[in-house]
This record gives C-alpha cells, sequence and structure tokens, in this order.
C-alpha cells in the first residue's frame, strides 16, 4: 500500500510541476460548456414529452468530454512520456513494476476527472441554476465505467504511437471524431443516416447513452450500453495488455 500511495504522490507532484497539460485537459472542455451556456444555456427545447433548458443537459455534456479528453490525452501522452524516459521500463525492477505506476498515473487521472466535472457543474449551477443529477451514485457508476473504458484507449494509443509526439497526433485523430459523434457537442438526430449508424458503435455515445436519463430523468440507464462499455473496457484491457507486452522498453 506504501509504493502505490507514494506512487500516486509522485505522479500529483508532476502535474503541480508542469501544470500545462492537467490545465489543458480541464480548461477545454470546461471552456467549451461554459460558451454553450452563455450562448443557448436558456433556450427552452422539448422532445416530445418533457420539456427542458439546454443547461440542463451540460452537466452529462461536460462530463463525457471530461473523461474523454483526460481518458485518451492525459492517459496517452503521460504513459507515453514514461515510456520515452524509460520510467516504466525502470519500474519493473521495483516492487509492483510498470503496473504499479500506470494504476497511480490512472487514479490520478480518475481524480482529475472528477474534480474538472465537479467545477464546471457548480459554474453551471451557480450562473444558470442547472438540474443536479437525480441519481448521483448511478451516475458516478456508469462515469467510472466510462473512465476506464477511456484511460484504456489511452494506454492503448500510446503502445502504439511511443513518444508524446506521435501520441498526441494520434489522440487528436481519435479524439475529435469520437466527441462530434457522441452527441455531446451537437444532437445525433441531425445527423445523416450513415454517420448515425456508426455513431452507435462508439463508446462517447454509449456514454452519453448510458448517462443522460440517470442525470436529468432518474429513470434506468440504459442497459445496452452499459454492457457495450463493459464489453469495451475488456477488450481494449486485453489489446492494451498484449500491445505492451511487444514493447521492448515497458
Amino acid at each position: 500500500m506504501k509504493p502505490f500511495a507514494l506512487q500516486i504522490r509522485n505522479q500529483l507532484l508532476g502535474f503541480v510541476r508542469e501544470p500545462v497539460a492537467a490545465t489543458f485537459n480541464l480548461a477545454v472542455p470546461f471552456m467549451i460548456v461554459i460558451v454553450q451556456a452563455l450562448a443557448y444555456g436558456d433556450q427552452v427545447y422539448s422532445d416530445g414529452h418533457t420539456r427542458y433548458r439546454l443547461v440542463d443537459t451540460l452537466g452529462v455534456t461536460t462530463g463525457v468530454m471530461f473523461i474523454m479528453i483526460i481518458g485518451l490525452f492525459g492517459m496517452g501522452i503521460g504513459l507515453a512520456s514514461l515510456i520515452e524516459s524509460r520510467v516504466l521500463a525502470g519500474s519493473s525492477l521495483r516492487p509492483g513494476g510498470p503496473g504499479l505506476v500506470m494504476s497511480a498515473y490512472a487514479l490520478v487521472l480518475l481524480v482529475l476527472v472528477l474534480l474538472g466535472w465537479a467545477i464546471s457543474y457548480l459554474v453551471l449551477w451557480l450562473g444558470w441554476r442547472a438540474t443536479p443529477p437525480a441519481l448521483p451514485l448511478a451516475v458516478l457508476g456508469v462515469a467510472t465505467l466510462g473512465i476506464a473504458v477511456f484511460l484504456v484507449l489511452g494506454v492503448c494509443i500510446a503502445a502504439v504511437a511511443g513518444t508524446p509526439r506521435s501520441t498526441q497526433g494520434v489522440c487528436s485523430m481519435v479524439f475529435f471524431p469520437l466527441l462530434f459523434l457522441s452527441g455531446a457537442i451537437f444532437p445525433i438526430s441531425t445527423f445523416p443516416d450513415a454517420l448515425r449508424a456508426v455513431a452507435v458503435w462508439l463508446p462517447g455515445y454509449r456514454l452519453m447513452e448510458a448517462l443522460s436519463p440517470l442525470w436529468a430523468d432518474g429513470q434506468r440507464t440504459d442497459l445496452g450500453s452499459v454492457l457495450y462499455l463493459v464489453a469495451a473496457l475488456v477488450l481494449a484491457a486485453i489489446l492494451a495488455h498484449w500491445l505492451l507486452r511487444r514493447r521492448e522498453d515497458v
């Protein structure tokens, strides 16, 4: 337990000493959501059953964006830096090995996601009295599952790219299509049929579908989307393990 606590402390100190990465990961989703709230927050919409303000949907939007950007960029670029600097290779000689380092780093990123999400929602609540989550514990559970999925996807990208610069490029190429097809920025219902058919197979869309009923309506989550996220996590974890084992510098 002590080595794990020390690793968490070291990873946190790394963000404190070099805050640019953490600032980028936290600031981008925050700014997107605040711009949406300022521009359209008080507009009223109807889905045929209930009327709601756009700002009341931004709690879920914020969470999905934080999960995606910190999961992909945070884990991807951070792990690539650990690989390039031979930190992971050196950790194989210490108790816990590379798995301990990666687990501690993943936990720190989880804290960053929840911190950024909480701060963003607080601003939405103070500025627009945005709707709070109807089932907060269920939201937290599904969000944790989503975070795990995107963290492991970040591991896969880092294992393939190998360097922070290459990883940043690959993460950008993966992140923006996932974001635009998730429903977090644009409603999927307005997209052509071909794009909607692609979107339903992507983890960002499934995360939105799993979280949205729990946040605004207090209904049961979309079980199909939760099962999708579980399956995606298992498959991504197997792939990440295989990719890392193929590298000689881990």
